[in-house]
């Protein structure tokens, strides 16, 4: 099928044109002839780093730029982050004032809408997930408000979380509800989902028991909208003080270990997780231990080719290739102001 962009066009051919064009069936079937053809990433620089108020779309096996996309008008002169990515959608916020504005927004068909959720008070840590169900043909927007305890001594790692309210938005009837829970004893939550897979969002985060804080995986099922947990790898014997990257590698859930650049040498070794049967903690199974070029400063996100994106000791996209180990710059200056997230387009329209 033709591009989402050109399709658009016809839409003033014709009314029943127009009409098959936003029919949901063509929508979707539109989705999945263009996702089997593959998928290619987009990349944003924030608004104070760059003049260039485009999307850049790369190509999923050069990484070379195939299409510059400009921002929706309305959008031009914001300043967001990309939560997430899904079916040619994209989840936004605002860049400074992180979950109290969000926006969804289908770049190849310059359409947008904003999504205002619940106001909250002001000492709130916002974490937010995007996902799409299938079921219901819904996408969903998860945000967890974390009230934080000012008060805590500033040598706590995190610190306490006093109460946690969850509000969910359905993008099929525009709307938030409050989703209640009786127990939510995850203290510390990532700020944006790092996984999307089994109908359910992922969140790195630290399970409060009484006596110590342990890292796990925080899930939010979309359809069922209840939240559970799932183990990490048991990864001790990979080395000390290793910092975790989640994400889905070949369409399993996969965990990257890796010590921080800033902190040890570059020639340490990084570790691949990925667990072979979906929430079963046993079938956690390590690929892959490879030494990283240029260390490893950010992990980024899991190509289909067996790679891993990252931002290296200088602040720089590079490609390593986890079966042989090489490493190739993509030539992009990172400095910390880049989002990179997989992408495919699509015609969801976003009307309304």
């Amino acid at each position: 099928m033709l591009p989402a962009a050109t399709l658009v066009r016809f839409r003033c051919v014709c009314r029943s044109w127009k009409e098959l064009i936003r029919d949901p069936v063509f929508i979707k079937e539109h989705m999945r002839n263009r996702a089997s053809k593959g998928t290619g990433y987009l990349l944003h620089v924030k608004l104070e780093h760059s003049i260039d108020r485009t999307f850049r779309f790369l190509n999923d096996e050069t990484f070379e730029r195939s299409l510059e996309i400009r921002l929706p008008l309305e959008l031009y002169w914001k300043s967001f982050s990309i939560v997430g990515s899904c079916n040619g959608l994209l989840c936004l916020t605002e860049a400074v004032d992180f979950g109290t504005t969000i926006y969804l927004c289908n770049p190849f068909v310059r359409t947008y809408k904003t999504i205002n959720p619940p106001s909250e008070q002001s000492n709130v840590k916002f974490s937010l997930g995007f996902g799409y169900y299938d079921v219901t043909n819904d996408y969903k927007i998860v945000r967890i408000a974390s009230v934080m305890d000012d008060d805590m001594d500033s040598t706590f790692q995190y610190k306490v979380v006093m109460a946690s309210k969850i509000d969910v938005y359905s993008m099929m009837t525009n709307s938030w509800k409050s989703i209640e829970v009786d127990y939510f004893p995850w203290g510390w939550i990532e700020r944006k989902s790092e996984a999307l897979i089994n109908n359910s969002i992922h969140w790195k985060a630290v399970y409060r028991s009484r006596d110590e804080d342990i890292a796990v995986i925080l899930a939010f099922h979309m359809g069922e909208e209840v939240f559970y947990q799932i183990d990490q790898p048991d990864f001790e014997a990979d080395g000390d003080d290793l910092m975790e990257h989640i994400g889905v590698f070949k369409g399993d859930l996969a965990l990257f270990a890796f010590h921080l650049t800033d902190n040890y040498p570059w020639h340490e070794k990084c570790h691949l997780w990925v667990m072979k049967e979906y929430g079963v903690v046993s079938s956690w199974t390590k690929l892959y231990s490879i030494r990283v070029d240029g260390g490893v400063v950010s992990p980024i996100i899991f190509t289909n080719n067996d790679e891993i994106i990252y931002e290296n000791g200088e602040l720089e996209l590079s490609v390593c290739r986890l079966d042989s180990n090489a490493v190739t710059p993509l030539g992009v200056d990172n400095k910390g102001y880049l989002s990179l997230v997989t992408y495919v387009d699509s015609l969801v329209m976003l009307n309304g």
